[in-house]
């Protein structure tokens, strides 16, 4: 029985693999993790979640952080020396001694892809000199980067009291990681040969991630276990120029549920204008105007990723001087839009005049001087919202 595991394990994560190519997911699948969250790369849109904001432990997802400063920090082809302090962390670890030097991008790839536990120890203390200033670094610019609710207590993962984050925190730190193309191209490895002290012919790695063999698209990008956080995987998919991300805390079946989000992410949601630059927003009314009311257009179109059934989450809230004063020009900015999907801000965009409505003449000379409107579009169309 302990012999067939193995295939019983490929079997089912092949059967994963067929059903991310054959059937897109039209509603929102059921997921077992406690924590899950689906979002587009290239915009930062939140697309679907449950539990997204609710701080959990990341396990080894902390790397992403790591690496992060690693490659901020330090030249990749320079040494870092392995401190009794590293050598003594506990697996999953490479096994190197104290004393012992490797470079920062095999230190990187070994914690990025064996999720090394030993590797990023001695990464931390290469930029911070000591894994508590690391962490502090690492704090600082998750602050920086909007995840607000991450705390991180060590450079690994490792189970430590307050050692927490959140699946919206893990997408903005994973998003920013992506901007570096050695990180990018790190994630995505199959398996990696790396020079290690131990192994005079190098020492071969492979990625923990199984996604990267098994789903077609995916990227990367990390995963991580522990007894308290339960699976958890972040996930980089790509398909037809469209990438997504997912994130899972406290599954009991990683791949599983990240297969089944992103099928759904790729199959239930288009990319829709929600609000068009050439059409009338609102119309407002002109105190004092030489013409009663003008049309507020948005400055561009509006664009959102909604899936059918989601059009319900949709939210416009606008923030607007109802009773601006004449003289007004074209494309003076009179409010501001703001579109939400399920309670998460997906853009910002400024409403607009395209009239140039000059003030009312009084006295003597409202005989002489007749209305005038200055514009390139029919102002007057019907209120939108």
């Amino acid at each position: 029985m302990v012999k067939r595991a193995p295939l019983l394990i490929t079997a089912g994560l092949i059967l994963w693999s067929l059903l991310a190519v054959v059937a897109p997911a039209q509603g929102t699948p059921y997921v077992g993790a406690g924590a899950w969250g689906l979002y587009d790369l290239k915009s930062g849109q939140f697309l679907d979640g449950k539990n997204y904001r609710e701080i959990r432990p990341p396990a080894s997802t902390t790397k992403i952080m790591t690496a992060i400063l690693a490659l901020e920090y330090l030249e990749l082809d320079e040494q870092a020396q392995v401190s009794q302090i590293a050598a003594s962390t506990p697996a999953t670890a490479i096994g190197v001694r104290a004393g012992q030097e490797m470079t920062v991008h095999d230190l990187i790839i070994a914690a990025l892809l064996a999720s090394a536990n030993d590797a990023s120890v001695v990464l931390a203390e290469r930029v911070a000199g000591s894994e508590p200033l690391f962490c502090y670094l690492m704090n600082k610019k998750a602050f920086v980067l909007g995840a607000v609710d991450t705390c991180f207590f060590n450079s690994n993962g490792l189970p430590a009291e307050g050692h927490l984050s959140s699946c919206h925190d893990l997408f903005m730190i994973s998003r920013y990681a992506l901007q570096n193309q050695i990180f990018a191209a790190t994630v995505a490895l199959p398996s990696a040969l790396i020079k290690h002290p131990g192994y005079p012919q190098g020492k071969q790695i492979n990625n923990t991630n199984r996604m990267l063999t098994y789903y077609p698209g995916a990227k990367g990008i990390k995963t991580g276990t522990t007894n308290a956080a339960g699976q958890c995987l972040v996930a980089l998919a790509s398909r037809e120029e469209r990438q997504l991300i997912s994130v899972v805390l406290k599954s009991g079946n990683r791949y599983g549920d990240t297969t089944s989000i992103l099928n759904y992410g790729f199959g239930s949601f288009s990319h829709d204008i929600l609000v068009g630059r050439n059409e009338t927003f609102k119309n407002i009314k002109i105190e004092g105007g030489e013409w009663p009311e003008a049309g507020l257009y948005p400055e561009r179109d509006v664009r959102a990723w909604v899936s059918e059934e989601g059009m319900v989450h949709l939210e416009k809230r606008i923030s607007l001087n109802y009773r601006p004063q004449a003289p007004i020009r074209k494309e003076d900015k009179i409010g501001s839009l703001e579109v939400y999907y399920k309670g998460e801000l997906v853009d910002i965009v400024g409403l607009t005049v395209k009239t140039t409505i000059e003030k009312r003449p009084t006295g003597i000379w409202r005989l002489f001087k007749k209305p005038r409107i200055v514009s390139d579009t029919n102002s007057f169309g019907a209120d939108s919202t």
